[in-house]
């Protein structure tokens, strides 16, 4: 397969170059997909997803340019799922949401809610990348290895991020700016 021609003829609109081409890349982006998400139903709506936005976007790839078009699809990929991540958060939004110990009274369940609906506005108004990598960490519980398998970047990067942006929310917090 001469993947310079088949590209140049799906950016002239060639549905059998499309077809020969996501034949060729479904495998491999499946599997990045499953690997990042742990999730065979949700791997496969982003992989689904990922192909739609490259027929959409096919003409945006610079065929001289730097990036092969393997790190062009998956690049396309991944930012499918952080774009997943930010929109699907598995946060408390209600006290009653909340599991109560048989010594925890009300006032303090209503504290803590007040107090995790405070901690997660200062989270979601970090920068995304610190936004993303505590979310990873401490709602999904993933290593720093995880992470940085997943987001593609050095486990030192992801810890900076995640310490960087806990700074920020604690200044916030103490500090009472909004």
């Amino acid at each position: 397969m001469d993947e310079l021609i088949l590209i140049k003829q799906c950016q002239k609109g060639d549905k059998s170059a499309f077809q020969a081409l996501i034949s060729f890349y479904y495998p491999f982006v499946s599997k990045y997909l499953l690997k990042l998400t742990g999730d065979e139903y949700l791997s496969e709506d982003l992989t689904q997803e990922t192909f739609l936005r490259l027929i959409r976007f096919i003409d945006h790839y610079d065929i001289n340019g730097k990036a092969s078009f393997s790190t062009y699809i998956m690049t396309i990929a991944k930012r499918l799922y952080i774009d997943h991540l930010r929109k699907n958060k598995q946060i408390f939004t209600d006290f009653t949401e909340l599991e109560i110990d048989s010594g925890e009274d009300m006032e303090q369940a209503v504290i803590k809610s007040m107090e995790i609906d405070e901690a997660i506005k200062r989270l979601n108004s970090l920068p995304q990348d610190q936004a993303i990598a505590i979310k990873m960490k401490y709602l999904e519980q993933k290593t720093l290895e995880e992470i940085a398998r997943q987001l593609d970047i050095q486990p030192k990067t992801i810890k900076s991020r995640i310490h960087n942006g806990i700074v920020k929310i604690r200044q916030t917090l103490i500090g009472g700016e909004s």
